[in-house]
């Protein structure tokens, strides 16, 4: 059947209240077929297998295919579909990455593409051409750089995190703060992999629904969600390395339910407006961009410098 998920109230709301999982699929297909419509080579029918030809003919030794290889092995290593060379998902997991590494040349292979990779396949009933535009539609979605070298993206919604923290919760920043915690290293990977490696799978499918729905603001509702939902047990960790341990589980511990999430994500942190997101990561981007270059230019220096002083020895 064919899904329509042109926006509107009534189905925001629905889709809010939970996709029914016989349904998630479809809708997923849905979504992505509506995120991907203007990307290049939607409208080719061959485009995945020419993709996998391209990836069979190149060098097998280049960067991006010994990292693939090396991820295999580290993707959802529970799960059945992903723990041995030989189960089921693996190799379709291979050729999903390699596919997108030919497709987006630019990004190639980014560690966190294999888990959306993964998950996508496990949710898409292992059906690659799926799978892969799923990847396309995750990048999609999300600001530029979050999956480049240098992550700009990604470290950039790390900064208006903890603005929004702060701002809300400023009790929980101020305790982190005390015990020198960045929150970064707490939150950078739930952002990364889209939830799938630090929450359970109640909680990941019902993101993954909204994601595709609504896009990437409610990274920061379900993140947000998530301290709320623990504020008074994180005020009472007496040090870092308990906060740390305690974050480490904080997805799949009993009271991090999808109702209780969207019950807080959904209701106390509205209004939520896209408007001031959008302006704070203008703002942190700036930022991130500056810090570069400097961190370049005196690379640059540095490496001048190096030179100079080579010559200088061998000139004496």
């Amino acid at each position: 059947a064919v899904v329509s998920t042109q926006s509107t109230g009534e189905l925001k709301a629905l889709v809010r209240a939970g996709v029914p999982h016989k349904y998630r699929s479809s809708f997923w297909r849905a979504c992505i077929s509506r995120i991907t419509a203007e990307c290049p080579g939607r409208d080719e029918a061959n485009l995945y297998r020419s993709l996998l030809a391209q990836a069979d003919l190149a060098d097998h030794n280049n960067i991006f295919t010994k990292q693939i290889e090396l991820d295999l092995m580290r993707t959802l290593p529970n799960n059945c579909l992903f723990n041995s060379t030989t189960a089921t998902g693996v190799d379709k997991l291979r050729n999903v990455l390699l596919a997108f590494a030919r497709y987006n040349l630019e990004i190639g292979y980014c560690q966190g593409l294999n888990r959306i990779a993964a998950f996508s396949l496990a949710v898409l009933n292992l059906k690659e051409e799926d799978a892969f535009w799923a990847v396309v539609a995750v990048v999609e979605l999300l600001p530029p750089d979050y999956y480049s070298q240098t992550m700009a993206g990604a470290q950039v919604d790390q900064r208006v995190l903890a603005d929004i923290m702060a701002d809300k919760y400023p009790r929980i920043m101020a305790h982190f703060n005390h015990f020198k915690i960045d929150l970064s290293l707490i939150t950078f990977n739930w952002f990364l992999t889209l939830f799938v490696d630090n929450s359970n799978i109640n909680v990941v499918l019902s993101f993954w629904d909204l994601f595709f729905y609504e896009g990437d603001k409610v990274l920061f509702r379900y993140a947000l969600a998530i301290f709320r939902i623990y504020h008074d047990e994180l005020l009472k960790l007496r040090d870092g390395i308990e906060v740390y341990n305690f974050c480490r589980g904080i997805g799949d511990a009993e009271l991090c339910t999808p109702e209780n999430i969207k019950k807080i994500a959904f209701g106390e942190l509205n209004p939520f407006p896209f408007e001031k997101l959008a302006k704070r990561r203008e703002y942190h981007l700036r930022k991130v961009h500056g810090e570069m270059d400097a961190l370049n230019q005196a690379r640059t220096q540095y490496n001048a410098h190096k030179r100079s002083s080579i010559l200088d020895c061998d000139s004496d």
